[in-house]
This record gives structure tokens, sequence and C-alpha cells, in this order.
């Protein structure tokens, strides 16, 4: 519940007489619950009476921002930088000066823009606000080159660079070809709006290409016909391999026989003829006839591309080719085989298969000295315990509590502002020397805040330090939903730590909420279909024990429709249990476990399930539990 709702006007004025004596924390959060009160109510007195009662408190920034930002016209250039240089890792101040130079340009005090700010800032709106700037002001050569920059974007820019480019197109300098330029970016950005308003300021001396691009850019398949009747330039020929991909998706056998055509009209290097093919063969992967899967297999052993060789290892894994395995796995650059560790295990398997015993372990010994999932994998293949090494970060020093930043970050989380401490505590991590990025951690999982014991771990690339990876977070509420459950009580923490990385505010952009982002309708359906008590709203997922409970059920239910089997449950879990069954139908009981995994043809998916059994190992161990990667079950199984 919001903690301002417990607090009206007239409480907070009963105690605001004494306030400025009251150096208790308590007394500071009644003010500072006060003033917003105030600021709410559009009480400007009042918020100027408690205002310097709040200095000494942890939050007064916050108070200082919203006083200083209220009305950038009369804000002095002064009292942003001192602003900015006084709270640096503060996450408003961190857009102060894009917000204070824009509020320059609405005045149209352009010079004032240069005064502030001698160099070109980073954000593109400022950017283009900054450059009208210097135009303004007489500078137009500057004006026209930070115009030209600005305008080679495959992104939709803001409204605030239409005057600039209005000036630099009536000087002269907007030409056709940087609108070709530009599309051609838009275009391999797939932004086709963009793509579409470009086409429209083409000259009318363009106009038979600009049909033919607006029909392009609508039906994938007019591919043939575009490249027959463009003269073959620079511009068409990178749309045309931009806009073949999707072209190969759509239908792999018809754009597989339109490549000879395209390649002769448009005059087309034996380098990019290769590419087009590697599209095709990119999209032959299942349900091909014998004479096409050796028309890709002879591309690829033609092809540069890394991606794509390593696409046909995997489909060799799928179909259990032994042969296949072998013969692909030859192919794939050294550097990669030494790089990845599924290409360490699988040329392992390779050479155990072969008989050359000697070989294939010591592969599989020295993958087992790493970390990670194929580590685990490689010491259960050779029957040997994993060896799980913890490297504790180092004791936090008392000066840590007391430094400003971590003080407003402990009030930011008492008010739940938890996204806005997360944002505090990542500039102010990203801040600090590698050894206090380590005291950092280990304070933040003292202080019981996974989410941020998580980040710095993730900033100071400490991947050893696995306490502080994986905190054990709510875990009564987890063993509390789980007890009832087959599923694992470290398997749901495993899920969850994976999904949110302990974030209880996560939201994907899809709309995936809380610790184990769960989509609202799956959310409905789940506690429907188990009669879940107390759910009304979708907004209680962002609710941690809420989010547990619904989401420990959902888990539960894909992991018994899968057999109780956490290889199938956890790809479910991230690709939908209808992509998991399609992946099983192909790989028709052929195959082991880890050969499934590593033939899931989405690449989030396949490492999704690699963390989640590796995270689960953690939690297990963390526990005082001893396991392998897999269970004897999910091991034996043929997928």
């Amino acid at each position: 519940m919001n903690k301002w709702r417990h607090f009206t006007m007239a409480v907070g004025l009963v105690f605001v007489a004494g306030a400025a004596h009251a150096d208790s924390l308590d007394a500071q959060r009644e003010r500072y619950q006060a003033v917003k009160l105030a600021w709410e109510a559009k009480n400007m007195a009042e918020v100027e009476r408690l205002m310097p009662t709040l200095k000494d408190y942890p939050l007064y920034p916050y108070l200082e921002y919203r006083q200083l930002t209220q009305d950038l016209d009369i804000a002095t250039p002064q009292q942003i930088r001192h602003f900015i240089d006084t709270y640096p890792t503060l996450p408003p101040a961190r857009s102060l000066t894009s917000k204070y130079i824009n509020s320059l340009a609405s005045n149209g005090d352009w010079s004032g823009i240069l005064a502030f700010t001698p160099n070109a800032p980073r954000a593109v709106m400022t950017r283009c606000n900054y450059y009208f700037a210097k135009w303004a002001t007489g500078n137009q050569q500057v004006a026209w080159k930070g115009a030209q920059e600005l305008w080679l974007s495959g992104n939709t820019l803001p409204g605030s660079c239409d005057k600039l480019f209005d000036v630099w197109e009536q000087a002269g300098y907007l030409s056709a070809n940087l609108i070709l330029q530009r599309m051609e970016l838009a275009i391999k950005s797939n932004n086709t709006q963009l793509v579409n308003y470009l086409i429209k300021r083409l000259p009318l001396s363009y106009r038979s290409l600009s049909e033919n691009l607006l029909k392009l850019q609508s039906d994938p398949a007019f591919i043939e016909h575009f490249a027959q009747t463009s003269t073959s330039t620079d511009f068409t020929r990178s749309v045309i391999m931009t806009t073949f991909s999707r072209f190969a998706r759509k239908d792999a056998e018809v754009a597989r026989h339109s490549i000879p055509a395209i390649v002769r009209t448009q005059k087309m290097n034996d380098s990019e003829h290769q590419l087009l093919k590697d599209a095709v063969a990119w999209n032959l992967m299942s349900n091909v006839t014998p004479e096409q899967a050796k028309w890709r297999d002879d591309v690829i052993r033609d092809s540069q591309s890394t991606n794509l060789l390593e696409r046909r290892v995997r489909l060799s894994l799928q179909d259990g080719d032994e042969k296949g395995l072998v013969q692909w796995l030859s192919l794939l650059p050294k550097s990669i085989l030494q790089k990845k560790e599924e290409w360490q295990y699988w040329s392992a398997i390779v050479l155990l298969n072969e008989g050359k015993q000697a070989e294939g372990e010591a592969i599989l010994h020295n993958l087992r000295e790493k970390r990670g999932f194929y580590s685990m994998v490689a010491a259960q293949k050779l029957n040997i315990t994993y060896p799980l090494m913890i490297d504790r970060a180092e004791k936090p020093d008392d000066s840590i509590a007391k430094m400003r930043e971590i003080k407003r970050i402990h009030e930011l989380i008492y008010w739940h502002m938890d996204n806005l401490a997360n944002s505090e505590w990542n500039n102010f991590v990203s801040s600090q020397s590698p050894l206090k990025q380590q005291q950092l951690a280990r304070y933040a999982l003292e202080q019981h805040w996974p989410a941020l014991s998580v980040q710095a771990t993730i900033t100071g690339n400490m991947w050893d330090h696995l306490e502080e990876r994986f905190p054990l977070a709510w875990q009564k509420e987890f063993a509390n939903f789980t007890a009832d459950k087959n599923i694992s009580q470290s398997y749901a923490m495993a899920i969850a730590r994976r999904e949110s990385a302990w974030n209880p505010q996560a939201r994907s952009g899809k709309g995936a909420s809380g610790l184990m982002q769960i989509m609202p309708k799956t959310a409905e359906h789940t506690v429907k279909e188990q009669k879940i008590q107390g759910y009304s709203s979708s907004s209680q997922l962002m609710e941690p024990a809420m989010n547990i409970k619904v989401g420990t059920a959902y888990l539960n239910l894909v992991y018994q429709r899968f057999g109780n089997n956490r290889v199938l449950a956890s790809a479910a879990y991230n690709a939908g249990p209808r992509n998991v069954d399609r992946w099983l139908a192909n790989s028709a009981d052929r195959i082991d476990a880890i050969a499934f995994i590593e033939s899931i043809p989405f690449g989030e998916t396949r490492d999704y399930v690699k963390n989640v059994l590796a995270y689960d190992m953690y939690y297990h161990n963390f526990m005082g539990i001893h396991s392998n990667a897999l269970t004897n079950a999910e091991w034996q199984r043929r997928y």
C-alpha cells in the first residue's frame, strides 16, 4: 500500500512546528511526507517552509531537483551545473543537462545553449537543439556537419530536429543520395514507417524507384521484379540484401530459385551471391527434400558465416546424426571451438564415440574446472563431483553505510521506490573501484537487497561470487508455495532469478511482470484453473508473495505437463509449450538431454534452459543438497 495514503495534510501540519529541531529519521520521514503532500496540494508556501528543515534528509536531493525543474526558465546555468556536480549518481541528474538545454531551446535562447554546453550533448533531441543553436549564432559549417550526422540514422528522430533539418534542406544540403542513405539504414532497422516517409521525400525523377520501393516494402516477394527493373547501384543491392532475408523466411524455395536472376540483373559479386544463398540455407533446416538438403549443405560448406555453420551443427544434434556432427564440427574455426564450451563438450563426445577415451576425457576434465552449465555436465558425464568454486566478496567496511548514496538507496527502498533505487545503485556501483564494487555487492546481500546484490556482480564482472550472484531471496515464500507441488523450491527460485534477477518491479516490454515474469493472461488462466484465492488484478503480480504464488502454480503445471522434466519445463516457460512439443517431434526420441538443449533453435531459450539448470544446482548447494546438473531421469531420457 502507498505510504503516502496513511497521512493527510492535517497530520503533516501538526508536527511541522517542531520539525526544524527534530533530528530522528522518523521525524525526517514525516516531514518528507508532509512536503510531498503540500506539493501535490499546490501549497507552495508550505513547501517553502518545510524544505529548509529537510536538508539533512537523504532524499532531499530529489526534492531539490523537483524544486529546480518546476520552472527551468528561472534556473541559472550555475544552479544546473552545481546540482549535476553535487549529485553525479542521482538518476534525475543524468538527464538534467538535456532538460535544461531543451528548455533554453523552447525559449529561443540559442546563445545560452552554447554558453552552457560548449560541446555537442549525447542525447539526440538535445544534439538537434545544439546544432540549431550553432546555425542560429552564425556557425553554419558546424551546424551542417551536425545535421548530416543526425540525419544518417535508421531511427525515427524527435520533432525537435525538424527545424535544424529545415534550414539544412533550405541551404541545399539534403540531396537525394542522403535520402537514399538514410532509407538504407531504416530498411536495415526494419523501420517501415520511416522508409515510407523517406520514399515520399525522393525527387520526382526517382518516381519509378519510389514506386518499386513501396511495393517491395509491402511484399518482399516483389524482390525479383525489383531487381530486374531497378538499375544496379550500391543502394539497390543493399536494399535487396536486407529484404531478401525477409523473403527467404516467407518462402525459402521461391527465394532460392530467384537468386540467379537477382545476381545477374544486379551485377552482384561472389560475396553478395553467397550471402543470398546463406539466407535461404538458414531457412532450410526442417521439412526439406533430399535435394534441398544437399543444396543447403553445399552452401554452408562455402559460407563464411559461423552462425550458419553452428546452426548446421545443431541440426546434426537434433537429428542424432553422429556422422554429420563429426563433419560439421570439423569445419568450425579453431577460435570458435576453443572459445565456446558447447563445442568443446561435443568435441569430447565425438572423441569418446570414436573410442578415444583419454583425449575425450581430457577435454571434459578441463571443462569441469570452469564455471557454468557445460562444466557441470562435463562432471556428470565423467561421473565425478562438480567443484563449486565460490569467491567471497570483500567484507564491506563501516564507511559504506555512511555514504550519502547508500543512505538515499535505503530511503528509496523504504518508500518502495525500487526502480529508482536500482537506477541510483547502478550509477553508484559503476563509479566505484573493483574492490569497492565487491564490498557493495556484499553489503547489498547483507541488507537483503537481492536485486542490488545481483546487479553489483554484473557491473563488476564478479562471476565467481556466487553468494552475491544468487541470493536466497524470498526463501520462506518459495518454500511455502512449493511445499504442495512437484517442483522443488530451488528450481522455482532458479526460474525467478533468471527471469527478473530478483527485481520484484521488473516488467518486460510485452507485459510480463514481477519476480517470475508472468503474463497477465497466463496469471488469469492459472488462477482460474488452480482456484487460487486472493488474486483479483494483474497489478498484484508486482507483489512478491502473490507473484510467487501464481508463478509457482503455473510452473508446476508446465512441469507436470512435460513429465516432471526441468529441461522441457524450462524451455516451455520461456518459449511456450507448443514450441517444445514441436521440437520434441523434430528430435523424435533420438537424442539425449544435452543434444536436445543445444539443438533448440531459439538462442535465447537455449541459454535460458542452461542458465536455469545451473542456477538450480547453485541453489541446491546453498541449501545443503548435493545434486548434479540433471536428474537421472532427465539424463537417461531420450528426447
